[in-house]
């Protein structure tokens, strides 16, 4: 065949020219069987569809099932995909399978994938079980939590509590820096033991060095949960170190001793603590000043202690009570006791009169052991009082108080005090009923002269274990 210039065109049927419109409709029937193929064997379930070329050059999906099977027509001739004269199938076609392919990633991207542990048995309904369990679990630790938290605020909060009321305390305490000490080698001394002098005055101002009428060493052993009270007695004959005492340029002469209750007027609490080492070998760590007036304060604080009082002592106490209501104010007569009893409640005013009590009993021997009697039950009462009463009982203390302690040492030892009030509790008196004897100072006054080396040897013991 050739065309009008005179070039042959080859006939592809290798005869006459093909019938156009019966291709057609052929390529189109076999379209639409292979699409109704696809269609049944889509309903059943297969792996992922795998996209082939349609007859006429156009993409579609493939079933797994179809692939490499060639496309078979209505009349049973089959063609492989891209044969043909490269007509479009009609748009009925090419529409069903864009709407085919769009369902069906709809429906893959739906699926969630599920992870599988094929070595354990299958256990239906657990996974929802599981889940409740993990939330229960949760629920559960979240009030332990909470708790712990709530209780840590709690903690903290008190904690800070406790640092302002002790600086509260810290701030009302008179600090007094020391002075020159010459003397504080003494042999009795240890780490595990701490020892205050607690000086007691009748003077209404420790600027004005009186006579101390109460001298207590305060030995605190942390090692033994122990506190010891040792009362010095006045009276006692001692020689002041490192102090010219009668002018005559020499030191340690026998112009040079005195009462040691005189050893404050003459150089303080310093020389007062190198007194008690020099003379008697034990340290004197720190002091604590305090005037017997203030005992009113602080006895009131509490609201008074229990004490047993003897007819005598009742009558006798009204001497030193005449002093102090002059000096608080009172009326005559305030407070006065006609007659003794067993546990007699005492304000301050009256138990004051009853620890300056000389002379009745053993005089100042006597007087010594109610001292340490006072200070005793105003502790045992402080103990077993109130929050609050404890508060006031601590605040008068601090406000009334002189001390060469530094703030650091009065924090630290704050810290220590609700444990050391559990400590158990002696008494000791230096002398003792054998360790003295009355003599004469070197202007004549009635002194005690002490055996040193026994009354030593018995603090070695008593304080140290030694």
């Amino acid at each position: 065949m050739s065309d009008m210039n005179g070039r042959r065109t080859p006939d592809s049927s290798g005869g006459s020219a093909p019938d156009n419109n019966r291709m057609k409709d052929s390529y189109e029937l076999a379209y639409e069987e292979q699409l109704r193929k696809f269609t049944e064997l889509d309903k059943a379930e297969s792996t992922q569809p795998v996209p082939v070329k349609n007859v006429m050059g156009r993409d579609f999906v493939q079933h797994p099932n179809l692939a490499g099977k060639s496309s078979e027509g209505r009349n049973g001739s089959s063609r492989q995909p891209g044969q043909g004269s490269g007509r479009k199938p009609s748009g009925t076609g090419q529409g069903n399978s864009s709407k085919k392919k769009k369902k069906k990633k709809k429906k893959s991207s739906a699926r969630r994938e599920v992870h599988i542990n094929r070595s354990e048995p299958l256990q239906f309904g657990m996974s929802d079980k599981r889940k409740k369990d993990g939330d229960a679990a949760v629920k559960k630790k979240s009030p332990v939590k909470k708790a712990i938290i709530i209780v840590l605020i709690i903690i903290l909060v008190l904690v800070l509590l406790l640092q302002i009321i002790i600086l509260r305390y810290v701030t009302k305490i008179t600090y007094r820096s020391t002075g020159p000490r010459f003397f504080t080698t003494a042999n009795l001394h240890s780490d595990d033991v701490l020892n205050i002098l607690l000086i007691g005055s009748d003077t209404r101002d420790s600027e004005e060095r009186g006579r101390t009428d109460s001298l207590i060493l305060l030995s605190v052993d942390k090692s033994n949960k122990r506190t010891t009270m040792t009362s010095f007695m006045r009276d006692c004959y001692v020689t002041l170190p490192e102090y010219d005492l009668d002018g005559d340029g020499s030191f340690y002469g026998a112009g040079d001793k005195c009462k040691l209750n005189a050893a404050y007027v003459y150089g303080g609490a310093e020389l007062l603590m190198d007194t008690i080492e020099y003379n008697f070998d034990v340290a004197v760590d720190k002091y604590i000043y305090i005037d017997f007036f203030s005992f009113i304060d602080i006895i009131d604080a509490v609201g008074g202690i229990d004490l047993d009082v003897t007819d005598e002592e009742a009558v006798g106490m009204q001497d030193p009570m005449r002093e102090q209501n002059r000096y608080l104010g009172n009326e005559y007569g305030t407070d006065y006791l006609t007659k003794g009893g067993s546990k007699l409640h005492l304000n301050g005013n009256q138990a004051l009169g009853y620890a300056r009590l000389r002379y009745v009993g053993n005089a100042d021997f006597q007087r010594t052991e109610r001292q340490r009697t006072v200070i005793s039950k105003l502790l045992e009462t402080a103990r077993s009082s109130g929050i609050f009463t404890l508060d006031k009982f601590a605040s008068a203390i601090c406000s009334h108080i002189e001390t060469n302690m530094t703030k650091w040492e009065i924090y630290k030892l704050c810290y220590r005090v609700p444990f050391i009030v559990k400590y158990e509790t002696k008494q000791l008196r230096v002398p003792s009923d054998e360790e003295y004897s009355y003599g004469s100072g070197w202007d004549g006054s009635s002194v005690l002269a002490i055996d040193y080396p026994a009354v030593i040897d018995r603090l070695g013991r008593e304080l140290y274990g030694k």
